[in-house]
């Protein structure tokens, strides 16, 4: 069978399936349960993949966040106080 252009761009890139890899997988569960079981199974397995950051690191980010986030306040402020005064004055006019 002849390959694709998308077949032959995606056997150059590392780490990617091609169409002929996608019917090889296992059978997926049928029911409810396996399909929940399994769910749970791949979640906690992912779970144990996943590095969660000190307390430092996580009070670090949460201060820069409000900063940010009060930088933005005053700068929307700002500008709508700003944006008002001008379609006030323009009404009034």
């Amino acid at each position: 069978m002849a390959k694709t252009i998308k077949d032959r761009l995606l056997e150059r890139l590392p780490g990617t399936r091609t169409a002929t890899d996608e019917g090889r997988g296992a059978a997926a569960p049928v029911g409810l349960v396996p399909r929940v079981t399994g769910f749970y199974q791949e979640w906690i397995t992912e779970m144990k993949k996943v590095t969660w950051p000190g307390r430092k690191d996580t009070l670090s980010s949460t201060a820069v966040v409000i900063v940010v986030v009060l930088i933005i306040v005053a700068f929307l402020g700002l500008v709508d106080f700003a944006l008002g005064r001008i379609t006030q004055s323009i009404l009034t006019f």
